[in-house]
């Protein structure tokens, strides 16, 4: 999250894999740890913003968004903590502003 806020094109790095990177956020989202799921709950409203800016990004959301989506809606039904609802809000609102006509599709 750090590195995201300081440091924005570290994902246009020609060595990182923005996938794996998304894909573990995806899964921290789903840890027991509330901390785990609060941090990565602002990973996720930090990048989403980024999708239009930074093509691997937009590239990554668009293939993989339907998987953060369904891990948000399963935090949010009941396998997450109710004091974790907001930073799960957060990320439905990030991808309702900036990834609207994919969240419709998906």
């Amino acid at each position: 999250l750090q590195a995201l806020k300081r440091k924005p094109d570290l994902f246009l790095c020609s060595n990182l894999d923005v996938k794996a990177v998304f894909q573990c956020g995806v899964l921290s989202l789903k840890f027991p740890e509330a901390p785990t799921v609060k941090a990565s709950c602002g990973f996720f409203t930090e990048l989403l913003p980024r999708c239009g800016e930074i093509t691997p990004v937009g590239q990554v959301v668009q293939e993989n968004g339907k998987v953060l989506l369904q891990a948000v809606l399963e935090g949010i039904g009941g396998q997450a903590s109710r004091s974790l609802m907001d930073h799960f809000a957060e990320i439905l609102f990030a991808l309702n502003k900036h990834c609207f006509s994919l969240l419709s599709v998906w």
